[in-house]
């Protein structure tokens, strides 16, 4: 496996950008949809806060 790149403080703010409009696009979408939409948002805000950590080491 390898390393992934140390992310740039750009790089975090595209996360977050998709992770807002992943969470404004379950508005009336169906429930099983939002249910998957919900999980990708909840990883990706994972990812996310990983990706802080590393800046701080």
């Amino acid at each position: 496996m390898t390393r992934r790149a140390r992310p740039t403080p750009a790089d975090i703010t595209a996360s977050l950008t998709a992770v807002k409009l992943l969470i404004k696009g379950m508005n009336g979408a169906m429930p099983t949809l939002q249910a998957e939409m919900r999980r990708d948002a909840c990883e990706r805000i994972d990812d996310v806060i990983t990706d802080l950590g590393s800046l701080l080491r």
